[in-house]
């Protein structure tokens, strides 16, 4: 089931249902080909729910997001909300990974307010 992708005026919300690299990889394309995509950075919201992921799972994310990725975006942020501390630790990693080949900045949260002030810049 893809996730639920809500374009605001100040970011695009991904909700996935489940933390698991299928799910997030179609996110991923959807929100992509958003017409807002190059121009809003974004924040996933994921529920407390068991981690679906590897670590070569990252890897695979990032690559397919440099494939994918826009030309001319001019976004610079992602926040990541996560409940569960395994949730935190592969999202920590995705922000190592992603810091070393992508042209956006990631950041992990556990409260989403936090999440959205840092996405819009406050």
């Amino acid at each position: 089931m893809p996730p639920k992708i809500t374009v605001n005026n100040g970011y695009i919300l991904v909700e996935p249902n489940e933390v698991d690299y299928w799910e997030i990889w179609e996110g991923i394309g959807a929100e992509i080909n958003l017409p807002e995509f190059p121009d809003k950075n974004d924040i996933w919201l994921f529920n407390d729910c068991p981690v679906k992921l590897t670590y070569v799972d990252l890897y695979r994310l990032r690559d397919f997001i440099q494939e994918n990725y826009p030309e001319n975006a001019k976004r610079t942020k992602t926040a990541i909300v996560v409940k569960s501390g395994l949730q935190s630790a592969m999202a920590e990693t995705f922000g190592q990974i992603a810091a070393e080949d992508l042209p956006f900045e990631v950041g992990v949260f556990t409260d989403f307010q936090l999440a959205e002030e840092w996405v819009k810049g406050y």
